[in-house]
């Protein structure tokens, strides 16, 4: 399995209220995506930062939707109003819990 995480970071807007419409809005659309598992919002209002994962089958299903999911992320950014700190893909080297595949 393997995840690719971005970065965000916005002041002065509500980041749980941004970060779940923005979930909403591309969760039909990342799973247009072969090899697409799943997706993984997290925030934080004290930091003003927010973190997004997307999990993937393999690394080509990472690098066959990385272009799709640069133009979404910058589109999504520049619409909520947060900057894009990082982003980058990962090999998940451990996980636990009965429902993570």
């Amino acid at each position: 399995m393997f995840a690719s995480m971005s970065t965000f970071r916005g002041e002065g807007i509500d980041l749980d209220t941004a970060a779940k419409a923005a979930g909403e809005s591309m969760e039909a659309w990342l799973r247009q995506f072969d090899g697409y598992l799943g997706l993984l919002l997290l925030t934080s209002q004290e930091t003003g930062s927010a973190h997004a994962l997307t999990f993937w089958e393999n690394a080509d299903a990472v690098v066959q939707s990385e272009h799709g999911r640069t133009q979404m992320r910058e589109s999504m950014a520049a619409t909520i109003g947060v900057d894009v700190v990082s982003s980058g893909a990962y090999a998940v080297s451990f996980r636990d819990g009965p429902n993570l595949p």
